[in-house]
C-alpha cells in the first residue's frame, strides 16, 4: 500500500529548534539513502497518525513530497516518548525504484479450515515474513488462502506465490498447519485386590494411652 505524505525542509540553527518544532504540533526527521544527503525534515503530527493506525497492521511505502519533489520511502524508524508516547522522530529511507527492497511483510489467513471443522487445531507458524522485491511490487499483507487445508496439512512457503517477489527463508518453512488431535482417555487406577495369606498391615499411627498417676495419700 502507498500512501501520500508532505514534508518540510528545516534548518537546526539553534539547540531548542528540535523542541519548538514539536511544540508546534510538528515530528522532526530525516530522510536518507539512495547515495543522497541526508535531508532534515518534518512532518505535520495529525498527518503521521493517520499513516501509523495503516502501519499497525500493514507494511506501507511513503511518497514523500517535498517542495516539488516526490521521494519513494520506507519508515526504517520511529521513536516514541516511553512514558508519554508521544511521537519524537522518524527515520525515512528513500529508495530507487530501480533497485530492489527488503522488507517485513505481515500474514493474513483467508478462509476456514475444512480440518478446523473435523475438530482439528489451527496452528500458524509465521505471522510475518521478509521478503526482497522492487518497491513497486512490494504487498502491503500477504494473503495465504487456508479454506482446502486438511486435518495433517501444511501450507510452506513455496505453496505462496507471489510474481517479482523473493522470499528471505527457505521455501520448505511451515506457514500453517492443521493438527489433528488425538483423544486420551485418563487412566483409571485398577482395583486393589487382597492376596491371600497377606498380613493385615500395622496401622500408620499407633494411639498412645496417658498413664495415670497414682493418687497421693492424704498426709496424716
Amino acid at each position: 500500500m502507498k500512501l501520500e505524505l508532505v514534508g518540510y525542509l528545516y534548518e537546526r540553527n539553534k539547540k531548542g529548534d528540535v523542541k519548538r518544532i514539536r511544540r508546534e504540533g510538528k515530528i522532526p526527521g530525516v530522510l536518507y539513502g539512495h547515495k543522497e544527503q541526508s535531508k532534515r525534515i518534518y512532518v505535520q503530527e495529525r498527518d503521521f497518525k493517520k499513516i501509523l493506525e495503516v502501519l499497525k497492521k500493514e507494511t506501507v511505502t511513503i511518497e514523500l513530497k517535498i517542495d516539488n519533489e516526490s521521494f519513494p520511502c520506507l519508515i526504517k524508524s520511529i521513536q516514541q516518548n516511553p512514558i508519554t508516547g508521544r511521537l519524537l522522530h522518524i527515520d525515512f529511507q528513500h529508495i530507487s525504484k530501480k533497485e530492489k527492497i527488503k522488507a517485513t511483510i505481515p500474514i493474513h489467513l483467508v478462509g476456514e479450515a475444512p480440518g478446523v471443522k473435523k475438530g482439528g487445531l489451527l496452528d500458524q507458524h509465521l505471522y510475518e515474513v521478509t521478503i526482497r522485491c522492487f518497491i513497486d511490487r512490494m504487498p502491503s499483507h500477504i494473503d495465504v488462502d487456508i479454506s482446502n487445508l486438511e486435518l495433517g496439512k501444511t501450507i510452506h512457503l513455496k505453496d505462496i506465490m507471489l510474481p517479482d517477489v523473493e522470499f528471505e527463508a527457505k521455501p520448505d518453512t511451515p506457514v500453517v498447519s492443521v493438527l489433528a488431535l488425538k483423544k486420551v482417555e485418563a487412566a483409571k487406577p485398577a482395583p486393589e485386590v487382597p492376596v491371600e495369606g497377606a498380613k493385615e498391615a500395622a496401622p500408620k499411627e499407633e494411639e498412645v494411652k496417658e498413664e495415670k498417676a497414682p493418687d497421693k495419700k492424704e498426709e496424716k
